[in-house]
């Protein structure tokens, strides 16, 4: 009993050891650019946030949001997540970048597409709106998988 107790504080507070002891770990965000986009499959469904590295309320949607987000859909191969700094995104082949081609003004936007089409998107982020964000998203996923 003692051992599993242990454990369960280790796992609960990172302890410094190493992290896979502990119960599932949420898979890290990938990074996504305009020219990696272009040559991926596009009948999946992405959820990409567009940020950057000065947005605050980005980072904390990419801590608090994402995580629940990729847990809740793992079990689902067609359906990805990606953060695209708008900082440092790579042109297309043909020298286009996704925000300019999707109308994307400002960070953090959150954007479900699906076969390469803009299905919703969404301006901003905060803890005021986060739930109400999160179940868009939720909803607009669970249309398309």
């Amino acid at each position: 009993m003692k051992k599993l107790f242990f454990a369960l504080l280790v796992c609960a507070l990172g302890g410094g050891m190493a992290q896979p002891a502990c119960a599932q770990q949420t898979p890290s965000l990938g990074n996504l650019t305009s020219k990696a986009y272009s040559s991926m499959k596009k009948d999946d469904v992405y959820v990409i946030m567009f940020t950057a590295s000065y947005c605050g309320p980005c980072r904390v949607a990419q801590k608090e949001m994402f995580p629940v987000l990729q847990e809740k859909y793992a079990a689902y191969p067609n359906v990805h997540f990606f953060a695209l700094d708008v900082e440092k995104d790579q042109a297309a082949p043909d020298g286009s970048f996704l925000k300019d081609r999707w109308g994307i003004n400002g960070v953090p936007t959150f954007v479900v597409l699906y076969n390469d089409t803009v299905m919703f998107s969404s301006t901003g982020y905060s803890g005021k709106i986060s739930r109400v964000l999160q179940q868009s998203i939720e909803n607009k996923i669970n249309a398309l998988k």
